[in-house]
């Protein structure tokens, strides 16, 4: 219901976000800020209530219990998207009411003042220390990047980034990725791919070109033999532009010996997040982590190499091959899967089997199909050995809490690909599920990935990784930009990829 009212006002966070860029009764800065905590007020706004009132309702639970009841009971009310479950005769803005009645009576106890409140722009600025922050927008005449960075945010005018542009950029990748995927003939595979380069080649010169030269970001680090000294930029694409492979953006069909070359990828280590909050929330969950008794790292390796359901079972050649290996590097594994449609010692991977392991576990990979759907976000699933049954929704993740999460690696299709209809705001989808549930770090796909280059990736990977979830983006980036180097031509293959989170 929530998501069908929200559906129902696309791109309303971008048009006020531009309308107060444009607004002279302020000086720049203020317009920014302004800017800032419209879009962080009005995009992931699903996920952005889950984030600001889990960990605050869990310590009111906590401490005062009635409080905490009131406020579920009457948020369930205005949850709602119409009031007809109301008794005949009642207040129909009474929910209302007491919703503001019970959240003043929270927000006046000690240490509840910012109860369900997002975060000021000050603590917005904080979460710039390890690297700038760029969210973009796309609007009808023109787009804009907000650059947060430890001194302050200010605006970047994007004036090819535009709401017309990007959908039609939107198609042609989508158009693209099925022509490199499945055209015949094999002239037609590689007009696809030449048409991905050319999407990450717009991408370049129309936003992340534009951010990174403000960000005073003009080549790679010195340093560029060792990864840890890259620095780091994470983006907030938001809306269309969430769609498209922005930590890819670049100029790949350069030379590779060219000086300060024109790629996201050679000048700084991505990631992705659905709003600055989420990061700060990715971040607080690793601190809570860092303050806790050291416990023994477990891991959890699922793998579906055939899929009930699936014509001829969905063969995934290389899954069982990529779970073993990962397995090999994971510290202390809980492997579920299926030989020849036969569970081994642990169990078949079912939806309550994997959510009880993914409660005691640190890192958590999984070697499956996906299933996107691009007019209800919350559907997109990984099909599991029940999914007709039992599907594991990002519903399904909505309501766990992962204490013990560091990591999690999706290798599957589509797994952070949101919606394209009035939703495309929400940023939902399985990889937003995942950091919503807990994990601070999460590696994502935008489409379908090819089963051996996803074993290969992942071997590389956790090679780099060497057990510390930390490195996971570092190890990512040096991954990629290898894979690359390899196939530059062949984009498909390396720019689905993507590290979400902190």
């Amino acid at each position: 219901e929530q998501r069908s009212a929200l559906g129902r006002h696309p791109g309303l966070a971008g048009r006020a976000a531009e309308l107060a860029l444009a607004d002279p009764r302020h000086d720049p800065p203020a317009r920014a800020e302004r800017a800032l905590r419209l879009l962080e007020a009005g995009r992931a706004v699903l996920f952005g209530q889950a984030l600001e009132t889990r960990d605050d309702l869990a310590e009111l639970r906590a401490r005062h219990p009635e409080l905490a009841e009131r406020f579920v009971t009457w948020r369930g009310w205005l949850d709602r998207a119409d009031t007809d479950a109301l008794p005949a005769g009642a207040d129909r803005a009474r929910p209302a009411r007491e919703m503001a009645r019970v959240l003043a009576e929270i927000r006046a106890l000690p240490g509840f003042d910012a109860f369900g409140l997002p975060p000021t722009v000050e603590e917005l600025r904080a979460q710039a220390h390890e690297g700038p922050v760029a969210v973009l927008t796309c609007g009808e005449r023109t787009g804009h990047a907000l650059l947060l960075t430890p001194d302050g945010v200010r605006a970047l005018e994007l004036p090819g980034l535009t709401a017309p542009l990007t959908a039609r950029r939107v198609d042609a990748l989508r158009h693209a990725l099925r022509l490199a995927r499945s055209g015949r003939p094999r002239a037609q595979r590689l007009r696809g791919q030449a048409t991905v380069n050319d999407v990450l080649e717009w991408l370049w010169d129309t936003a992340a070109g534009p951010v990174l030269d403000a960000l005073g970001i003009a080549g790679p680090p010195e340093a560029s033999g060792a990864d840890g000294s890259w620095p780091r930029v994470w983006w907030v694409p938001g809306g269309l532009v969430g769609l498209l492979p922005l930590h890819a953006a670049g100029h790949h069909r350069d030379p590779a010996e060219a000086p300060n070359r024109r790629t996201v990828m050679d000048r700084v280590i991505p990631s992705t997040v659905p709003s600055v909050r989420a990061l700060r929330r990715a971040r607080e969950h690793l601190a809570r982590l860092a303050e806790r008794p050291a416990a023994p790292a477990r891991s959890l390796v699922v793998a579906m190499p055939t899929t009930p359901g699936l014509p001829g079972g969905g063969p995934l050649r290389h899954a069982a091959a990529e779970a073993d290996l990962v397995a090999q590097h994971a510290p202390d594994p809980v492997l579920l899967t299926t030989r020849d449609g036969t569970p081994n010692a642990a169990g078949a991977p079912t939806a309550p089997r994997v959510l009880a392991a993914l409660a005691d576990c640190s890192l958590a990979h999984f070697a499956c199909h996906a299933d996107s759907h691009d007019t209800d976000p919350a559907r997109g699933r990984l099909l599991l050995a029940d999914h007709a049954e039992r599907p594991f929704t990002v519903g399904t993740l909505a309501t766990a809490r992962l204490e013990r999460a560091e990591l999690a690696y999706l290798s599957a299709c589509h797994t952070a690909t949101g919606a394209t209809n009035g939703l495309a705001d929400e940023s939902l989808h399985l990889t937003s599920a995942f950091q919503l549930a807990g994990f601070p770090r999460v590696i994502g796909t935008l489409w379908e990935v090819d089963d051996r280059i996803a074993l290969d990736i992942a071997d590389a990977f956790y090679a780099r990784l060497a057990t510390t979830p930390a490195h996971a983006p570092a190890a990512l980036h040096a991954t990629i930009r290898t894979l690359r180097d390899a196939y530059p031509n062949l984009p498909t293959l390396w720019a689905a990829h993507l590290h979400a989170g902190a």
